[in-house]
Formats: C-alpha cells, structure tokens, sequence
C-alpha cells in the first residue's frame, strides 16, 4: 500500500475546512437588522406564515428599475423566526406592544 505524505493530508484538511467555512452563511449586522425590522414589521400566527409574509415583503419592496435587488435570504429568515420562538412571552407581548424595542431582543438571541 502506498503512504501518503503528511504534506497531502495537511493540505486536505486545509481545503476541507477552507471550503466549510465558505458553505457556512456569513450574514451582516445590517442584514439581521433588516430582517428583525420585517420581522418585528408582521405579526402572523404561524412561523411558515410568518416567513411567507417577510419574503413577500422583502422582494416586494423592490422597484422594477432598481439596479440592485434585495433577495430573500429563507435561511436568515429561518433563524430570526427561531430566535424570536426562543423568546419568552413577556418579551414577545413587550416587541409586539413597542415596534421600536422590538429588533433589540431578536438581535441578542439570533446567533453570530
């Protein structure tokens, strides 16, 4: 059997953590501001409901004429409406009560 160098597997393993990271979503703050802003913005019963209406009113906000179009990120919008189950209900009746305090929470639980 043939030994494989220690320099092949180096590099192997370099390239397989190089590419996990790159498939990993990388989101910016503004970005997860946005979609707290949408999210805080419909107030529907159901989560599949709750990510329909973000995607409607993401991409509807868009102008025929504009150059760069915002798409719909469904896995950002997955993890704000997981962050907002994980909040406790005296939270969710203080973001639905106050839209202006409403992203601060959603912000502190959605993760990095």
């Amino acid at each position: 059997m043939k030994k494989v160098k220690p320099r092949t597997v180096i590099l192997l393993v370099a390239v397989a953590a190089l590419l996990a990271w790159w498939l990993v979503p990388h989101y910016s703050d503004e970005d997860k501001a946005y979609y707290a802003s949408v999210l805080c913005t419909v107030k529907s019963s159901s989560s599949e409901a709750g990510l329909t209406e973000m995607e409607q009113m993401i991409e509807g906000g868009n102008s025929d004429y504009a150059l760069k179009k915002t798409h719909f990120s469904s896995s950002l919008g997955k993890d704000m409406l997981h962050a907002w189950e994980q909040l406790s209900a005296a939270e969710k009746q203080k973001a639905m009560k106050s839209p202006e305090g409403c992203a601060g929470p959603l912000l502190a639980k959605i993760k990095s």
